[in-house]
Formats: C-alpha cells, sequence, structure tokens
C-alpha cells in the first residue's frame, strides 16, 4: 500500500503573534485575519495539484477547524473532526512567552525524565495519541489523507514515526512548522514512511 499523507499546522493565530503558550482553554481561539488568508492561499496550492482522493481531518480545536474549511472549501471536499491529534497541554505554562523554553528548560524535564510542561502533557503522551488516532484514519492505497494539526503536536508525531529524540527534535526546530507548513508523507503499510517535503510554505509566496 501506497498513499499520501499531509500534516498541516493551523494558519496563525493572535497567540501565534503574541508569542505565548495557550492550554486547553484556548482550544475555542479563532485564526486571526492573517491566519485565514493563510489558510486561503494553502487551500488555492492544494486544489492546484488535484490531490487523488483526498480525506481532510481537522483536531476538535476552532484553529484547526477553520483552517480545514478553507482546505475543504478549494477541495471540495468535507471536513472531519479528529480527536487525539489537538495541541500539546501545556499545564502550569499557560499564558507564559515561547522564550521560556530557553530560559527555563529545567522545567520541562519531569523527574522520570520525560520531556513536556509540568501539569500538562509531555511529548511522548502527545505523539501516543496522535499516532492512536492516525490508525484509525490511516490512508487507503491511492488516498491522501490531509490532517490539520499544531505545533508542537506534529513535532511530536514526527518525532515518533521518524525515530528522533523527542526533547532533541523540539530544541533544535528539526520539526518546526510555521503557520499552514506542510509536511507531506509517503505513507506504506510497513516500515517507516518517506519523507518528500518538510513544513514547507512555499503556497504563502507563489
Amino acid at each position: 500500500m501506497t498513499a499520501r499523507l499531509l500534516l498541516i499546522r493551523h494558519g496563525e493565530t493572535p497567540n501565534n503573534a503574541a508569542r505565548m503558550f495557550r492550554g486547553p482553554d484556548g482550544a475555542a481561539e479563532g485564526l486571526s485575519d492573517t491566519g485565514h488568508a493563510e489558510a486561503i492561499a494553502l487551500g488555492l496550492s492544494l486544489a492546484a495539484r488535484h490531490l487523488p482522493t483526498p480525506r481532510l481531518y481537522a483536531s476538535p480545536y476552532t484553529r484547526a477547524q477553520q483552517t480545514a474549511q478553507h482546505l475543504a472549501d478549494a477541495l471540495g471536499v468535507p471536513v472531519q473532526i479528529l480527536p487525539g491529534v489537538h495541541e500539546i497541554d501545556t499545564g502550569d505554562w499557560m499564558g507564559r512567552p515561547y522564550s521560556d523554553v530557553q530560559e527555563r528548560l529545567h522545567e520541562l524535564v519531569a523527574p522520570d525524565g520525560q520531556f513536556g510542561y509540568p501539569g500538562g502533557e509531555s511529548l511522548a503522551q502527545v505523539a501516543e495519541r496522535f499516532q492512536a488516532a492516525l490508525q484509525e484514519v490511516l490512508p487507503q492505497n491511492g488516498e491522501t489523507l490531509i490532517v490539520v494539526s499544531h505545533g508542537a503536536a506534529l513535532v511530536a508525531l514526527l518525532s515518533r514515526l521518524l525515530g528522533r529524540d523527542l526533547k532533541a527534535a523540539y530544541l533544535s526546530d528539526e520539526f518546526h512548522h510555521a503557520n499552514t507548513a506542510v509536511t507531506e508523507l509517503d505513507w506504506r503499510a510497513e516500515g517507516q514512511p518517506t519523507m518528500l517535503r518538510l513544513a514547507d510554505v512555499s503556497h504563502l509566496t507563489e
């Protein structure tokens, strides 16, 4: 079996622009005007590719669903909600600036060595739930599975799928996705998926 998996980060939100962490309380936050424009541009780019048999899923969070709806409008397919691919719960770090990751890194390593957010989730937990969710909707031969998710969640999943150390990948920005960035994988029934493009944002300059 060979199929395509497209993993997409949602468009910009006001909190993204402010570079602040949100937790589950931010689930209802929508896209900014910039975020809507980014998602529209991505939808047009995907439509121009005439993707074979696309199936479109979004996380339960509003920003992912709004992004996915713009893609749905361009592709002519419905949006389905996929529990388990939502953003990491940042716990006690809710409302803190992104810069605290470098300045307070020691707070993100739990006594058992897991890397994540105190009072929230570890990246390993996110990778596990994301991968389990994908197992429920894996693309069939020739299909294109499109999943709109979130920045840290995508880092966790890709690290797991490609055998990278979660902490090292998170801190190195190896799998960092800007808003509406697209990662495309050649998905096979056996073995690791093959990376075709990583965190691509060329649609924003087309």
